[in-house]
């Protein structure tokens, strides 16, 4: 009898009985080629170019060896073989992130709650209170983003010393709110020697009550960083622990594969305990991250350039290793929100030196490029440089693209570039229109228009601060347009189809990974998510609900739902 997949064929996969179906008639011609494992009776959306759908997968080693009817998969299988009946269940490629702050996030991720999915201010408390009771006495809790207050539908009033001092006494605790404010308890001012005296060195405000009272909310990155910078550092064996803690959280949520892209207060540091976690077996998801000025390149142009010349444009392997350079290219050409974009004529000339070294040396540029001025002036240096250094085949992505103009996308797709697209922009939405308007948030960024047009684009996150990991938000996202407190501000949606896709098959490719990732098809890896839900036929409101029975990276399952108890 052929052997039935231990360990996942019961309780929560399973809603009936374990027993394996009876095997084929005699007539079915038995196929000379023999899986290791079969999985049959499911929903499969391969996300093939025909996004075709079919009833079962056979798997030999790391790879997809066919997909099918449950007849001709059967037929693979013989004695030694495992056998997984899905009973119906919908089955997608494993989900992509084509633009995260992975090792970030992990250095602090033990003492971190996370909040992207809650709905009300009570739960957001008392999840606190728990991760305090699960931690050494006095330790620090954290909640670094990932969270806006329009989500708690019982109170969506800023968090006071006050109230955070009844919720944890006796733990300090930091609260931050994307890039814009923190919030914490007395004894978090307390361990950083802030108090109503303190004298910020630079832009922000320590927030006072009418007595000259802290009470507890820091406006501004000098406020807020004043305290985040002072929270002690995480030691080198809880930093293994958290990573492996972080990496499970992931693979459980559907991630299988992710780009990092370093970011702000990323250091060597936070490279090394990645290549622990690699060097010691410890990480099940497949991890790619950029040349950045967080690990071997340093500020200015000369270093940059020197970097670019110095390391390959891409090293490692199908599991893990550098690839790219990004996302902060080059800091005299960083835009952002509330500021003119105005870089002087030597940053601009830095600049162009630096995308000329880069296309020379064969780099993939991976560009923060969220305003229409700078992403249009970019646009320009990339056209003159190709005129000598052509970059069609190098994939050059924009991240972000939260601004950008029909015209731009166009300009882009003729150099052959790809986008870059994330949630990141729904989770700031409600805000942004009540600077800007809903008119204005409406096309932020213009899914519809990137995918009409016929473009190379992605869907992910910008995790974890100001957005969320959960890949099934994302998708959420993009298919409705809601924002995490329900209000629909994105009318630039996609199908489920085209967000699917782009989860998957479209982030494969701005990785250089679509022969090999991407989609469930012979000869790629077996990464692969069994889900608790429908994705085509549920309620389009359903699908940030979606939760993985199964993640399955390279043929190996690294979570069930059953084994981890939810």
């Amino acid at each position: 009898m052929r052997q039935p997949l231990l360990g996942l064929c019961c309780g929560a996969l399973l809603l009936g009985a374990c027993s394996e179906p009876a095997p084929p008639p005699a007539a079915t011609p038995k196929n000379t080629i023999v899986a290791d494992q079969i999985l049959v009776n499911g929903k499969v959306l391969t996300v093939d170019a025909g996004f075709s759908i079919t009833e079962a997968i056979a798997i030999r080693g790391e790879r997809i060896l066919a997909t099918g009817t449950d007849e001709i998969i059967r037929s693979m299988a013989d004695d030694h073989t495992q056998v997984l009946d899905l009973q119906g269940r919908t089955v997608v490629p494993g989900l992509i992130d084509n633009h995260h702050h992975f090792v970030r996030a992990a250095e602090q991720w033990y003492r971190q709650v996370r909040w992207d999915e809650v709905t009300d201010r009570r739960t957001a408390l008392t999840m606190l209170q728990a991760k305090a009771a699960r931690l050494p006495s006095g330790e620090w809790v954290v909640v670094l983003g990932g969270w806006i207050f329009e989500q708690f539908s019982d109170d969506s009033t800023p968090f006071t010393r006050v109230e955070l001092d009844a919720v944890l006494p006796d733990n300090p605790l930091y609260i931050q709110l994307g890039y814009s404010r923190g919030y914490v308890n007395s004894l978090a001012l307390g361990a950083t020697g802030i108090d109503a005296a303190t004298v910020l060195q630079g832009p922000g405000t320590l927030v006072k009550d009418a007595n000259g009272a802290l009470t507890g909310e820091l406006i501004g990155s000098a406020a807020f960083m004043a305290v985040a910078g002072a929270i002690p550092a995480t030691p080198s064996p809880t930093w293994d622990q958290s990573m492996a803690s972080i990496t499970q959280d992931y693979v459980a949520a559907g991630l299988t594969a992710l780009l990092d892209v370093g970011g702000n207060t990323v250091t060597p540091a936070h490279y090394e305990a990645l290549l622990r976690a690699k060097e010691a077996g410890g990480l099940p998801l497949r991890i790619f991250y950029t040349l950045n000025n967080s690990n071997d390149v340093g500020a200015t142009a000369e270093e940059i350039i020197n970097a670019l010349m110095t390391h390959p444009p891409r090293s490692g392997d199908d599991r893990f290793g550098q690839f790219a350079y990004g996302e902060m290219s080059y800091s005299g050409i960083r835009d952002a929100f509330g500021a003119e974009f105005k870089p002087g004529a030597e940053e601009l000339d830095n600049y162009r030196r630096i995308v000329e070294i880069a296309a020379d040396r064969g780099w993939q540029i991976h560009e923060h490029a969220n305003r229409a001025d700078k992403i249009a002036a970019i646009l320009g240096i990339f056209e003159e440089v190709n005129q000598q250094h052509p970059m069609r085949e190098l994939r050059w992505t924009l991240a972000h693209n939260e601004q950008i103009s029909g015209a731009s996308i166009t300009r882009a797709m003729q150099l052959g570039m790809g986008f870059a697209i994330h949630s990141s922009a729904g989770l700031g939405a409600p805000a942004m229109a009540a600077q800007e308007g809903r008119a204005v948030v409406s096309r932020v960024p213009p899914i519809q228009t990137i995918h009409n047009l016929g473009a190379h684009w992605g869907l992910g996150s910008d995790g974890t601060v100001v957005a969320g990991f959960n890949p099934f938000l994302n998708l959420a996202w993009a298919v409705t347009g809601k924002s995490r407190n329900g209000e629909q501000l994105l009318n630039e949606t996609v199908s489920r189809e085209a967000a699917l896709t782009a989860h998957t098959r479209g982030n494969a490719w701005l990785l250089f990974k679509e022969e090999v990732l991407g989609s469930i098809e012979p000869g790629k890896y077996a990464d692969l998510v069994v889900l608790d839900r429908d994705y085509l036929e549920i309620e389009a409101d359903e699908i940030q609900y979606i939760k993985p029975v199964i993640t399955m990276i390279g043929g190996k399952v690294v979570y069930t739902r059953e084994a981890a108890g939810q």
